[in-house]
């Protein structure tokens, strides 16, 4: 189990949003956590979002104005530098120092993931279209009996860092991410944006 957590608030006010701090804040933890990957491009640091929902009446999903980053010694922490990368919104994020993660008050653990979205409907018409060479029309009658769910969970609007070095634009894209409730700590790395599948963080 992850032993260590730095936990950051956000701080939105009248002229600046949850939905805008969000971006400027996982942007630089990206960053941050790029610095420290290991040759399959893994970090050891993963993050959680304490106040996490899904409404499924309304189908749209929230993480909160908090964030935690685990790992498995202060030291990790200290070295990932979060004041240096997050000093322009100092204003904007409380961010605590390392802390020990209390056992007494873990009440689980949970995985929380990227999800990768599905083409929507129309796209999926367009998609088989041209992939079969038909028309729009014809395509559309083979999905008479489809039915489009849409994503419920939460997002995080992102620019692509790489696109923008290469080609000098900014591609904006959403990094939607999903949280299951897992039975037991299962130790490992995480991706880049310090979400996995498999390598759980501890709820408390």
């Amino acid at each position: 189990m992850m032993q260590y957590y730095i936990e950051l608030t956000l701080l939105p006010d009248e002229d600046t949003s949850a939905y805008f701090l969000w971006s400027k804040v996982y942007t630089q933890l990206h960053i941050a956590f790029v610095e420290h990957i290991d040759e399959k491009e893994k970090i050891p640091f993963g993050v959680s979002f304490p106040q996490y929902g899904i409404n499924r009446q309304k189908n749209i999903g929230f993480l909160g104005k908090k964030i935690r980053i685990f790992a498995n010694t202060e030291a990790e922490l200290h070295q990932l530098n979060l004041g240096k990368w997050l000093e322009r919104l100092v204003d904007y994020v409380h961010v605590t120092q390392p802390r020990d993660v209390p056992h007494a008050k873990v009440t689980g653990f949970a995985n929380y993931f990227r999800v990768n979205p599905k083409m929507n409907l129309e796209e999926r018409i367009a998609h088989q279209a041209q992939r079969r060479n038909i028309s729009l029309n014809q395509a559309r009658q083979h999905f008479k009996e489809y039915i489009d769910h849409p994503i419920v969970e939460p997002y995080v609007s992102l620019k692509s860092l790489s696109a923008k070095r290469e080609e000098n634009i900014d591609r904006p894209y959403r990094l939607y991410i999903g949280k299951s409730v897992a039975d037991e700590a299962k130790e490992g790395t995480f991706g880049t944006y310090g979400l996995s599948r498999f390598s759980t963080i501890p709820e408390f």
